[in-house]
């Protein structure tokens, strides 16, 4: 990692990154968002905004302009057909299934030609249940406390006002971590601060904004039921997170839910014991949201590699981004 961000420093003082951008690496590039909007008017978590619709306008010009962006389509003919690839693609992708997803990312995608899947939490659909790690953002904002330590910590978080969406990443990180369910985590979270969030209104899709994307030609993939991390669940409680996801989903869409991905994504959150599982429930592509270049499709098709895209664009850096990516 240090040799990395040395090579990187290195090249942009020796003005060599766009020089190298002509020799990066084949593969499928597989570009993330989350929310899309101004993270400075969320009450929630702001650390879920990917950029600005502007922001993401530019990233998707440049993309458009260095790769060839494909669909779920081809995606699956390059996972099942074995072969190397030898090309440059780019797969967009949105996680959870925010509303700014339908209101400002779909109508930019759609003008622009693009083929997107979006990712989404099934539970969360016309719910007025908030998620997990919004509430937990919600209360670190709401909160007098100057510092945080459930039961089942091993540190202690300093909390501070004016690094407000740092602290919230930091407990966010302890959340996801540690090995006690969130659910409980958080019951505990609500007893330390003492406060009930009971003014939430959803601010996610609705059944009828996914068929409207679902007919336009964008993908609609499952991300899960309640969105609980996979690695935390039975068995039994895993095969109905899948199955109920997919159920629903095709309920509704004209078309099969053929792509999962991770809720969280990281690499403790999934494991290769769950990948037949995945497969006998009919799905045929699994994306985590680890760092990585796809090369090796065929045999990786239920741990793909996606880059997280949580900046304002700018060209030197998101070139910086691809060229550093390892490869898998």
């Amino acid at each position: 990692m240090l040799l990395k961000k040395v090579k990187t420093r290195l090249f942009r003082h020796l003005g060599m990154t766009k020089t190298l951008w002509h020799y990066r690496k084949n593969g499928i590039y597989c570009f993330n968002f989350h929310r899309i909007g101004d993270a400075e008017k969320c009450k929630y978590d702001p650390n879920v905004f990917s950029c600005n619709a502007d922001d993401l306008e530019k990233h998707l010009h440049f993309i458009k302009h260095n790769f060839e962006i494909i669909d779920q389509k081809h995606f699956i003919e390059l996972a099942n057909n074995g072969q190397v690839i030898n090309k440059k693609f780019a797969y967009i992708t949105f996680d959870d299934g925010y509303l700014d997803n339908y209101e400002l990312a779909f109508p930019i995608l759609s003008t622009m030609n693009i083929p997107a899947t979006f990712f989404v939490a099934t539970g969360l659909i016309e719910s007025k249940v908030i998620p997990w790690w919004d509430e937990i953002s919600w209360h670190i904002r709401q909160s007098n406390l100057n510092e945080l330590r459930l039961s089942s910590w091993n540190k202690t978080i300093v909390l501070s006002a004016k690094t407000i969406n740092k602290s919230i990443q930091e407990v966010l990180s302890q959340f996801k971590s540690t090995s006690t369910p969130i659910e409980a985590q958080l019951v505990e979270l609500r007893e330390k601060t003492g406060l009930i969030l009971s003014d939430y209104v959803s601010e996610f899709l609705s059944w009828d904004n996914i068929v409207e994307m679902d007919s336009a030609g964008m993908t609609i993939g499952a991300h899960s039921h309640s969105h609980r991390i996979f690695s935390s669940l039975s068995a039994k409680e895993l095969s109905h997170e899948l199955y109920h996801a997919k159920m629903l989903l095709e309920e509704k869409l004209t078309s099969k839910v053929l792509s999962i991905s991770y809720p969280v994504g990281n690499a403790s959150t999934y494991n290769k014991y769950m990948f037949d599982e995945i497969e006998s429930q009919g799905y045929q592509l699994a994306f985590s949201f680890r760092y990585f270049i796809n090369q090796q499709v065929s045999t990786n098709k239920f741990q793909l590699g996606r880059f997280s895209i949580s900046e304002p664009f700018d060209e030197i850096r998101f070139m910086e981004l691809c060229l550093n990516a390892p490869t898998l």
